[in-house]
């Protein structure tokens, strides 16, 4: 409530800032084209237009620019466009009017490839490369500043209409409003130029490489972006950001090719642009749509996850656990050996995310309510549940006075006493999670994407120290062992390892052709309580290892249903 407060308090504010006048009478009726494979778009005049706000961050200098006529398309690409083009729907939240989510920046390129190949037009994209022809006649994605002069469609604002955050709900489905998911597009008013979804619902994706200085040198006319780079730029927001994240010149960035093995589902989609004085490539060319043809690959024998036996008498204690067999998703308890498994809440909000506190007496959770997560505490037996903060992924300190936790992508640390909370991670960071206290309470380890990989740093909860721990492969999910020597990892390729906390001795602990997940220590240390699945969408089942076996051999505890993100504590109830 103290948060609402702080944020209603903000708002007000805002509002009585003057509101943002128009670059100049307004816009006339655009000319608009259905598409062949789907969709309409509208065609935009050449113009100029301030680029970039004092009020989105550092880089995005305000500096003038011009942009040729361009079409572009109304709405975001919908989920029923891309099946109909691609055969394929990744969505996660499948509904036929929503945005298509779940979205790489190369799956958006083959997309605009495949489309025009459809409409009789020239693709724009090289699949070898990636290199975008902006002199053919095809679908691309839009230019960085194509699509904030359409967001604009001709106002100076922090948005679309205005400077008047606590007005976004009319024009785009955002936090809190969303529900914190994506809903179907057009159901918020347009903008002046009758494009709808320019704030919100998904986060579109951009043709231009990002460069964090770029604006400071960027061409006048027509710019493009930097030449070379590792990441693609993102604009407008999600049904999952707040206001503030959603403005015209907000920018986001991430790499083409990602993996959500460690975040979740990313609300990424996307909407086509189209040159109208491009031209028929001379020469046809091949399909675009696939890579080409490769040798088929010399088969690799997969090692063969082990099933085995582990005396009983080590499998002592409770394992926290959720579980959708109850229909929501649940927090669940059993013992070690995986008998006396019970739901500890029983509510129609999905819960995930349990730990134990250090003395075992209570747990934190995740809870979404209203479509947002909120971190909750309950008694060891489901009893006296209360919500601590928004957030999600809670870890306890080591002394149990303290927890961290993720909100709007950024880890915090609060005091539970005194109710007070700092942020840990660095202000640029993004995509941030799955904290984890060391051992002498001291840092912190927290995941993150802000680079180019996937990695676990170390931070002190000054959030100065910073040090990326060397794992041998993409990673997030770290626990440490009790004495802070070692940690497990969770791969992006679906595996779990243990390495020492310096580097050395890095190596998989779980084998096997299906996925595992979300590694943890038994209390003494000497085994493995991990997740498997066949798939990322699961069934996932609660499986141990033996650390001291030779062959990591495994036995599973849970057969019914799908169960996930394990936790271990030696009280036995």
């Amino acid at each position: 409530m103290k948060r609402l407060a702080i944020l209603l308090a903000v708002l007000a504010s805002c509002g009585k800032d003057e509101p943002a006048k128009p670059a100049g009478p307004p816009a006339p009726a655009l000319e608009t084209r259905a598409c062949p494979s789907g969709g309409e778009m509208a065609l935009l005049p050449a113009g100029e237009f301030t680029m970039g706000h004092a009020s989105a961050g550092a880089d995005a200098t305000p500096h003038a620019v011009r942009v040729d006529a361009v079409w572009v398309d109304r709405f975001a690409v919908t989920q029923e466009i891309y099946q109909k083009v691609m055969g394929s729907n990744p969505s996660k939240r499948k509904e036929p009017k929503n945005p298509v989510e779940r979205m790489q920046w190369t799956a958006a390129a083959r997309f605009c490839n495949k489309a025009s190949e459809m409409d009789g037009l020239s693709p724009c994209y090289d699949p070898k490369t990636w290199d975008c022809d902006f002199e053919a006649d095809g679908y691309r994605l839009p230019t960085e500043a194509e699509w904030e002069y359409a967001c604009r469609a001709g106002g100076m604002g922090r948005f679309s209409f205005g400077d008047d955050p606590a007005q976004i709900s009319a024009h785009g489905w955002c936090k809190p409003g969303s529900g914190g998911a994506p809903h179907p597009v057009g159901g918020k008013k347009p903008n002046a130029w009758g494009l709808h979804d320019m704030h919100g619902n998904v986060w579109q994706w951009c043709n231009d490489v990002y460069g964090e200085t770029y604006y400071k040198g960027s061409p006048p006319a027509n710019p493009r972006g930097p030449a070379s780079g590792t990441q693609r730029v993102l604009r407008g927001g999600a049904a999952d950001s707040p206001a503030e994240k959603c403005g015209a010149s907000v920018r986001s960035k991430e790499n083409p090719v990602f993996t959500d093995a460690c975040f979740g589902a990313d609300y990424y989609g996307f909407r086509r642009a189209r040159n109208p004085a491009g031209k028929q490539k001379d020469k046809p060319v091949a399909a675009t749509t696939q890579d080409p043809p490769k040798p088929p690959p010399v088969p690799v024998p997969v090692p063969a996850a082990p099933a085995g036996k582990i005396d009983p008498a080590r499998l002592k204690g409770t394992i926290l656990f959720v579980s959708d067999r109850g229909g929501a998703l649940d927090v669940w308890r059993m013992r070690a050996d995986g008998s006396g498994a019970r739901p500890l809440t029983k509510d129609a909000h999905q819960d995930a995310d349990p730990r134990f506190s250090p003395d075992g007496k209570r747990i934190l959770y995740t809870s979404l309510r209203g479509g947002f997560p909120e971190v909750w505490l309950m008694n060891r037996d489901g009893s006296d549940a209360k919500k601590v903060t928004p957030g999600s992924q809670g870890a306890w300190s080591p002394d149990g006075k303290s927890i961290a936790f993720i909100r709007d992508n950024q880890a915090f640390a609060r005091d539970l006493a005194a109710g007070t909370e700092r942020r840990v991670t660095p202000e640029k960071w993004e995509r941030c999670g799955v904290p984890a206290w060391l051992p002498d309470g001291t840092r912190l380890a927290v995941a993150s994407r802000h680079e180019e990989t996937i990695g676990i740093y170390l931070l002190g909860l000054d959030g100065r120290e910073i040090e990326r721990l060397k794992t041998g492969e993409a990673a997030c999910t770290p626990c440490f062992s009790r004495d802070g020597k070692k940690v497990l990892y969770q791969t992006t390729r679906g595996r779990v390892h243990q390495m020492e906390v310096d580097g050395k001795g890095d190596e998989p602990v779980t084998f096997g052709a299906d996925i595992q997940h979300e590694g943890r220590y038994s209390p003494d240390g000497t085994l493995l309580v991990f997740t498997r699945a066949p798939a990322q969408d699961g069934p996932w089942q609660i499986c141990v290892a033996d650390l001291l076996s030779d062959d990591l051999a495994f036995i599973a505890l849970t057969k019914e249903g799908s169960n996930n993100l394990p936790d271990w504590h030696a009280d036995e109830d």
